[in-house]
């Protein structure tokens, strides 16, 4: 027997080295093993003697994980455990030489603490952020971008803590809140809880009937461990439910620039209305093809153009053109320096804080309908197939036959006949051609990229209904139609062939990369999706395949946006980087952005290496790679900043909204379970909020895990992911931008109630109460 249980535990390790760096349990094991019997506590003690050993480590308390040659630590010496004689790497917790420094975000936590996310390259040796004690934040706001000196890494845990030894970029100028008069004087409150107070100084204070109002405060001295920022009054704003207070608050709050400096206006109006005669030189006239935009109903600056046209008897030759924004914005100018500062357009469901002046980006730039504008164009043929068979790159001159909308294609290419969709089908009868071949070659390539192994995560998004005073009555969700699909797919194109064309010249640019999600990541994932009967099936790393046959199974699914939120959740966020990783979500080798470049600023720095190769200068565009390398990095911390921005307005506004809907009754789904409550979101509208615990009268709930669960310690009644429920809106906080509900009932079939736990004997043996407190662990 014992020789079995060893050849058993050989077998273990072995698949543990196989599937390195994936983490197994035990059970995990034993399946891929295809064993029947075996003795789990016998397994255990082995493994746990090989951790001991320094060849596997033991993550968390049930998963063992084979240890790499380069993750091990040498055997402990009697002069490294009395902390001397110290090899540099070969402890567990090593201490940072010096000079070692990191850049990324600082963002504090409500704690006191902070971390900082590295960016750019360190963000392969610092894949988990690092931890800022409290006091060791320096000078540094939340948001602030930060040089970081390592002061201790523990390789095996994976953590690492360090100290803020400079900030590089503050993200705050000014800082909007309310306005407080203490004992000693006027201070500003943020809204946001993770930023400090501001003591009001100089001469220019509020008068007493000011208190509580909205104002702006600039910053004028940083924060030292015993004393708050201080700054001078920059002005009174208004009550904190104004529209526009509210906008300039979260835009302030995220440290987003809203106004444009003199000089960067001053060089938009110089660049004129409309294109000149010289700026025609040299390019492609494309005014005769029937190009068109198709974009929101709100949107005012219109970055690309499609244009599709058959090719020989069986293929179809796609137009792509982009606003060509490099010709106006050169490096090294004033509207280069705000627009990389800015790094891209914010949009809010009311307004937007664009990234180039509204003279380019609703103007010069934007591809007007009836107006010449100057372009990059991406051609590329195609089989009937959808398989790509040449492609070229240029500058043109074009002219937008139509500004049409999702809305609109969309009706006209249905089933749908109503005098409106009628109306619109006779306006557009010389384009309806050119529409009906666009949504057959976007199927085609839809079908291709999921095929391929694309993810296919189509999450409608919800939308804004505002009063003309700006104030929101409404919250719904789009639904994504094949307009949408079309111009999705047709950049999706333009974008793939241009990353291709640069990286097979060995010209650098900024990629849009996607890392694939850690083995840790998806085994954590299916942790959370056991309890429905679902996971992931991988062997290795994941791929996108694997992701996919999941979300396929989520078709139809009653709890499909939750789940598939959560997968979505699970996945690494793209970024832009020169190194190249590939595309994870799209299962493109290599993939980058050049279709917006109006609104962003990677865009804009592909428009310009793809310019010097058109003018013979491959050569100087090989030599920017460092620069893209910087921007790249600022880019990324911008394009979360506007994101955080953004989904705080649209809490904001749905909590607006249900300040108009407290204690209506309304149908709700559980779809988050914390340990203090857990969410729901109403069927009536894409709204969610927090039932708490402390709200559950009827019982004492306790937080299990495994099930995604509330469960009642007297009547055993569970509160579980997907359960339907009767709901009120009970408070509503415009400043935490939050809404707390209350159950009224439940919905269907009640959970059943199980008999309540008997009393356990004080004179139980001790391993049953061992185990008892394991379960409860």
């Amino acid at each position: 027997m014992a020789e079995l249980m060893n050849s058993l535990t050989d077998r273990f390790i072995a698949l543990l080295e196989d599937k390195a760096p994936r983490p197994l349990s035990i059970p995990e094991m034993a399946r891929m093993l295809d064993l029947g019997r075996y003795e789990q506590r016998t397994v255990k003690a082995v493994l746990e003697g090989q951790v001991a050993e320094g060849r596997l480590r033991r993550i968390g308390k049930t998963r063992y994980q084979w240890l790499r040659d380069v993750d091990k630590a040498p055997r402990a010496t009697a002069a490294s455990r009395t902390g001397r004689g110290r090899a540099a790497g070969g402890s567990r917790r090593e201490q940072s030489g010096p000079g070692r420094r990191v850049e990324g975000r600082y963002t504090r936590v409500r704690a006191g603490y902070g971390f900082v996310e590295a960016l750019g390259r360190d963000a392969a040796r610092f894949p988990r952020d690092i931890l800022i004690p409290a006091g060791s934040e320096g000078d540094a706001l939340h948001g602030d971008r930060v040089a970081v000196a390592v002061k201790l890494r523990d390789r095996r845990a994976g953590r690492t803590a360090g100290e803020v030894v400079a900030v590089i970029d503050r993200a705050h100028e000014c800082l909007i809140g309310k306005l407080e008069r203490t004992r000693k004087g006027w201070v500003l409150v943020p809204d946001n809880e993770l930023l400090p107070p501001v003591e009001l100084l100089g001469d220019t204070l509020p008068r007493p009937d000011e208190a509580g109002l909205v104002a702006r405060v600039r910053l004028t001295r940083p924060p030292s461990p015993n004393r708050w920022p201080g700054g001078v009054l920059d002005g009174v704003l208004g009550t904190a439910d104004d529209p526009d207070v509210q906008f300039l608050s979260i835009a302030g709050e995220h440290g987003l620039r809203v106004e444009f400096p003199p000089e960067v206006l001053d060089a938009a109006g110089r660049c004129g209305d409309e294109p000149a005669a010289r700026d025609l030189a040299g390019r492609e006239d494309l005014r005769a093809l029937p190009f068109v935009t198709i974009d929101g109903e709100m949107a005012r600056d219109f970055d690309d153009a499609v244009c599709l046209e058959p090719a020989g008897a069986d293929g179809h030759r796609l137009r792509v053109a982009i606003a060509d924004v490099s010709h106006y914005v050169t490096p090294g100018s004033p509207l280069d320096a705000e627009a990389a500062r800015r790094g891209t357009s914010v949009y809010f469901p009311d307004r937007a804080i664009p990234m180039l002046p509204p003279r380019l980006s609703n103007g010069l730039c934007s591809l007007n309908p009836e107006r010449d504008r100057l372009v990059l164009v991406a051609e590329m043929t195609y089989d009937d197939a959808g398989h790509r068979r040449d492609a070229r790159f240029y500058r043109g001159v074009m002219r937008s036959r139509a500004r049409l909308t999702y809305t609109q294609v969309a009706a006209v290419l249905s089933e749908t006949d109503t005098p409106e969709v009628r109306a619109w089908r006779t306006t557009l009868a010389p384009l309806l051609p050119q529409l009906h071949r666009m949504r057959a070659l976007m199927q085609v390539f839809n079908r291709n990229r999921v095929q391929a192994g694309s993810l296919d995560l189509d999450l409608p998004e919800a939308l804004v209904d505002l009063s003309e005073a700006g104030r929101s009555i409404g919250v719904r969700l789009l639904e994504r139609n094949d307009a949408h699909r079309l111009i999705e797919e047709f950049m999706l194109e333009a974008n793939h062939a241009v990353a291709t064309f640069l990286a097979d010249r060995h010209v650098p640019l900024p990629y849009r990369v996607h890392e694939p999600p850690s083995a840790e990541a998806i085994d954590e994932l299916n942790r959370f999706l056991g309890p429905f009967g679902l996971h992931v099936r991988y062997e290795g790393r994941p791929r996108p395949q694997d992701v996919q046959r999941l979300l396929d199974r989520l078709e139809g699914h009653r709890l499909a946006r939750v789940l598939s939120r959560q997968v979505l959740r699970s996945l690494t966020q793209a970024q832009y980087s020169t190194t190249n990783v590939g595309h994870f979500g799209l299962a493109f080798p290599l993939y980058c952005h050049f279709t917006s470049p109006i609104r962003r600023y990677p865009d804009l720095l592909v428009h310009r290496q793809l310019g010097l190769v058109f003018d013979g200068h491959a050569d100087v565009a090989r030599a920017q790679a460092e620069a893209l390398e910087g921007s790249s990095v600022r880019s990324s911390q911008a394009e979360r900043q506007a994101m955080e921005a953004e989904r705080a307005m649209l809490d904001l506004k749905k909590a607006e909204f249900m300040l108009e809907h407290l204690l209506e009754p309304e149908p709700a789904t559980i779809v988050s379970i914390t340990p203090y409550g857990f969410y729901v979101e109403l069927d009536a509208y894409p709204v969610e909020g927090l039932v708490r615990s402390e709200a559950l009268t009827d019982d004492r709930y306790r937080y299990i895990e495994a099930e995604q669960a509330l469960c009642g310690a007297r009547r055993r009644q569970r509160y579980r992911l997907g359960d339907r429920l009767v709901v009120e809106a009970t408070n509503v906080s415009l400043e935490r931008r939050q809404i707390d509900f209350t159950v009224l009932r439940r919905l269907g079939e009640p959970t059943p109630e199980l008999p309540p736990r008997p009393k356990q004997s004080r004179r139980q043996p001790p391993g049953r109460r061992q185990n008892r407190r394991s379960r409860k662990s």
